[in-house]
């Protein structure tokens, strides 16, 4: 797996992580519990802060902050505990289909299988650019190429619903506006 970030401790980072050949693997809720409890044991094990989600058919988006780990390995962890445990319950399924296409298309030679295209994660380093990337991520299901909801909050695999209404979403999550709030401002050299 390769990263397209830099690890910065003090930034917030805009995940994607897409399935290979952009297969909808997430249709099918068994999946989609894997990657909702992997994230929600990283936030337990106190590994990342979860800001805000949504999982759609083929690929996931996410807002976070690695807590005590560098981004990279968040994102290895993540990606190689998801996919074993995706292709377990591929071959308990005996999803043949898929595990063909996963394995003809796998990205490293030391795996049979590649479940994952690389997973972005991208550097938020504004506020505004924060901003841009929450609206995007709870956008998504709405979006003319989905459709699959007429409410962003009803999606339920999204953390739209507590930004909407205040309703718990599905896995817990950091309300990014109370930890701005408690968070000073990075100090620059001026306020040094």
């Amino acid at each position: 797996m390769t990263f397209n970030s830099f690890h910065d401790p003090a930034h917030l980072y805009f995940v994607t992580a897409s399935i290979i050949e952009w297969k909808h693997l997430f249709k099918n809720p068994k999946y989609v519990k894997i990657i909702l409890d992997s994230l929600a044991w990283m936030q337990k094990q106190k590994r990342i802060l979860l800001f805000a989600f949504v999982i759609m058919p083929s690929h996931l988006h996410a807002i976070l902050k690695p807590e005590n780990e560098t981004i990279s390995n968040i994102l290895q962890q993540f990606g190689s505990f998801t996919a074993h445990e995706i292709l377990k319950e591929l071959k308990l399924d005996k999803q043949q289909n898929s595990l063909k296409a996963f394995k003809e298309h796998k990205r490293d030679d030391r795996h049979e299988h590649s479940i994952w295209q690389d997973i972005q994660a991208k550097n938020i380093y504004s506020e505004d650019v924060l901003w841009q990337k929450m609206e995007y991520t709870h956008q998504n299901p709405i979006a003319k190429d989905w459709n699959l909801a007429e409410d962003r909050a009803d999606y339920i695999y999204s953390s739209a619903r507590y930004y909407d209404y205040k309703q718990k979403p599905i896995i817990e999550i950091t309300d990014i506006n109370e930890w701005l709030a408690s968070t000073p401002p990075p100090r620059t050299a001026e306020g040094a």
